[in-house]
């Protein structure tokens, strides 16, 4: 959903008004206080005024604001944490926003804010009929992604299972993006449970890829449907790192890495990035081996952001 802002002059000079400009101030004041988003949720926690950090997160990138009498309560403890004068959050806040099925969704982040190379996503979708609004639809309720290493410590494969809800009438595919270290050859399909492969396609200076998969009949809005399927990569991937963006809130979110127990990595770790501009906060590390040799992370209502596990041999 697209938010249309406006000016206004105030004591403090020119800002905008309405959501965006309350989002655009809680971020610059979260930034310059150098707290996480859950170092922050733990806060309000603590005072007795709960937001989670996905709600934080939809507040700072302008996607929802506060408006119940618990949230606005939170946001004037928020002033205090933040160390921000009585009201630069609260006088922010826009009218509520009208209620009804006739009003609008917000698709949440945008993808440019989560990809490195957005113009590159945006030209192999092309290639299948598709833009970027297409990575929200359908709603993916539930992901699980689970990559494989091999012994050279290549990464081999992938296998994705996603619960998805259909958002509008005449759902008939989903889409996959994954971008390769190096692209000597197209990645395999090895198997679809729920779905059948449909376009391959790839912009190949920067090795994006594109996958449709086409779903066995169209889902009405609101139908559920759970589809799995799994990827080979070519020889000679280097990444050291797998990953996923997350745009929309989704239920949960597991993702992990399997290594080959003849080359474990010397460290293994899971981080968030909110946005391409930041820095990652690191989640946790763990060291592995030949008994547990996969490194998990599971997120329980993600905030929007890319969730990831690195691992490093030396």
């Amino acid at each position: 959903m697209d938010i249309t802002s406006q000016t206004t002059t105030t004591a403090t000079g020119t800002l905008l008004a309405g959501t965006s400009a309350f989002g655009a101030a809680l971020r610059r004041a979260i930034q310059h206080s150098g707290l996480s988003l859950e170092e922050l949720s733990q806060r309000l926690r603590d005072r007795r005024t709960p937001v989670s950090a996905s709600a934080l997160s939809y507040w700072q990138n302008g996607d929802n604001q506060p408006e119940r009498a618990r949230s606005l309560a939170a946001v004037t403890v928020l002033e205090d944490l933040l160390d921000l004068p009585a009201g630069a959050l609260s006088e922010l806040i826009g009218p509520r926003r009208p209620r009804g099925r006739w009003v609008p969704r917000t698709s949440g982040m945008g993808f440019e804010k989560l990809w490195r190379l957005p113009d590159a996503v945006v030209r192999a979708l092309a290639k299948v009929d598709a833009t970027p609004d297409d990575l929200n639809h359908p709603l993916k309720v539930s992901q699980h992604l689970s990559y494989r290493v091999d012994a050279s410590g290549h990464e081999e494969s992938v296998r994705v299972r996603r619960l998805i809800r259909a958002d509008r009438d005449n759902t008939t595919r989903v889409i996959f993006v994954s971008r390769c270290s190096t692209l000597p050859q197209p990645p395999m399909v090895t198997f679809a449970d729920g779905c059948q492969p449909g376009r391959f396609r790839a912009d190949v200076p920067t090795n994006t890829c594109v996958f449709e998969f086409l779903l066995p009949r169209p889902l009405r809005a609101g139908e559920m449907a759970a589809v799995e399927f799994g990827l080979r990569y070519p020889p000679g991937q280097t990444d050291r790192h797998a990953e996923i963006a997350i745009y929309r809130p989704v239920r949960d979110l597991v993702l992990q890495v399997t290594f080959d127990p003849r080359r474990l990595p010397t460290r293994c770790y899971a981080y968030w990035q909110g946005h391409v501009s930041q820095p990652a906060e690191k989640r946790e590390e763990r060291a592995l081996d030949c008994e547990a040799r996969s490194f998990q992370f599971i997120n329980l209502d993600p905030a929007p952001g890319q969730y990831g596990i690195a691992w490093q041999w030396t």
